[in-house]
């Protein structure tokens, strides 16, 4: 049976249902995405009179585009591994879908309000928070402690990088500001926007390939948020089809060998450990493991049900691996060598189930494009006008792109995401300070408080939103 005809097969259900709207919402959030923080990337070549709105604009959409095409999905599944293992391996019950429904719809909602209000704020957090709402609705639900629903490893990374990267950006672009100081003597860059007045032509390249290179960074790793997302809702719409990433290549089989050989010398050495007692259990389950992996290297067909067992396999070691390596009691019996395997399978065994088609990419691709062609003019204000007491200058421009770039480079690097928004308007807030301008205080105040609201208000929006679908759809 094709993807299709699976969908359509298990229409009337209320699941697939609400599924089908979900990916429509996932769609609408990656447009809104684009007009929201691409804008971000825009606002300082408007600002210095290097490009017109409109060619920078279409600047912007394309290498957005590019940049989700071509930049992978190390940070895609990033915010998937968050959720409760029983979502991530395939949502198939109305009371999974309406979560699902819960945690886009908080997106969705808050992205637009802060977007009417002109007010740069971060889809990373907006979805951390939405994802930490719902699982706490999930163990409500269902029984279970919040502890065990949320994976605290995954997030404690995540959060860290979140909180790093604004001050990072701050420091960044003070220092880049001060660095151009010294370096760059023509009085006209250091100039508030004005009308007209371009910079010279090398700023006015930079400026320009700056615009491109945040673009192209913010669909790399921004731009790739959403797709982990969509292929959870097509896991609920058609399982067998997207349960597994096959084997492409004799490396990938030999690395997915090598992982599962390593994984269980660690598990039988500790067979009889009473503190492990679930080792047995995984001994078991890698057995399985190593089994379909053998089958899907020899190009043997799996059956859909090997496929779901196979990736609920997958991820019940690897929520065992995150808590494992988060316990002290544990790692304390563990040798050096033992946690180095641990840590290096944990990022390794997701890659098995990270099957995203070509397709959904490109669909992510083209809603971060298009969205980045309409709805840009409130935040590009923001950043251009409401910032200091000047307009942003090209020096200010310029530091903060270079800030950002080199947040979500080290972002992309480490494989987490980062809030485009949250780096680049903390580089115009550094470069603001670094010029000597006076920060208008109500705009920051404002931007500051959407910063520290956003994580706590959609954890209590998705929260409220979980239980109500819940009531509603179950």
């Amino acid at each position: 049976m094709t993807a299709i005809e699976e969908i359509l097969h298990n229409l009337p259900q209320v699941a697939t249902l609400t599924l089908l709207l979900v990916f429509v919402l996932i769609v609408l959030q990656e447009a809104v995405n684009g007009f929201h923080d691409a804008a971000n990337a825009v606002a300082t070549v408007i600002y210095a009179n290097a490009l017109k709105p409109v060619p920078a604009i279409a600047l912007s959409a394309v290498m957005n585009f590019l940049g989700v095409i071509l930049g992978g999905t190390a940070v895609a599944f990033s915010i998937v591994f968050l959720l409760p293992k029983e979502m991530i391996a395939g949502i198939n019950t109305a009371h999974e879908a309406s979560l699902m429904l819960a945690l886009i719809a908080t997106a969705v909602t808050w992205n637009l309000a802060t977007w009417y209000f002109g007010i740069p704020n971060s889809t990373t957090h907006t979805y951390i928070g939405a994802v930490i709402g719902v699982s706490m609705a999930h163990a409500l639900l269902v029984g279970a402690p919040v502890a065990q629903e949320l994976n605290l490893h995954e997030g404690r990374k995540i959060l860290l990088t979140l909180l790093v990267s604004p001050v990072f950006g701050f420091v960044v672009g003070w220092l880049i500001y001060r660095l151009i100081r010294r370096l760059v003597r023509s009085p006209e860059i250091y100039r508030p926007h004005e009308e007209g007045l371009r910079p010279p032509g090398g700023i006015c390249a930079a400026l320009i390939v700056g615009a491109a290179g945040v673009s192209f960074l913010h669909g790399s790793n921004d731009g790739q948020k959403s797709i982990g997302l969509m292929l959870m809702a097509l896991m609920g719409l058609a399982p067998g089809n997207f349960a597994l990433d096959p084997v492409h290549d004799p490396a990938s089989y030999a690395r997915s060998l090598q992982v599962i050989a390593e994984l269980r010398q660690v598990v039988d050495a500790h067979l009889a450990d009473p503190q492990v007692p679930a080792a047995a259990r995984y001994r078991t389950e890698l057995e399985h493991l190593r089994a379909v992996v053998e089958l899907d290297g020899a190009a043997t067909p799996v059956t859909e049900e090997e496929r779901i067992r196979f990736r609920a396999e997958i991820l019940d070691i690897h929520e065992a691996l995150g808590r494992a390596l988060d316990t002290p009691q544990l790692t304390a019996i563990l040798t050096g060598t033992e946690i180095a395997r641990l840590n290096d399978a944990y990022t390794a065994l997701q890659r098995l189930i990270e099957k995203v088609p070509t397709w959904l990419v490109m669909l992510s691709a083209l809603a971060l494009g298009c969205g980045t062609m309409i709805g840009y003019r409130r935040i590009v204000e923001t950043l251009g006008e409401k910032m200091g007491s000047r307009h942003m200058s090209p020096a200010q421009g310029l530091a903060a792109q270079a800030a950002a770039m080199a947040s979500i480079a080290a972002a992309d690097f480490g494989g987490v995401p980062v809030s485009t928004t949250h780096v680049l308007t903390s580089g115009v807030a550094g470069t603001v300070q670094s010029s000597g301008d006076r920060m208008q205080w109500d705009m920051i105040s404002r931007i500051l408080l959407a910063w520290v609201t956003t994580l706590p208000g959609t954890v209590i929006l998705s929260f409220g939103a979980a239980l109500l679908l819940h009531v509603m759809l179950v």
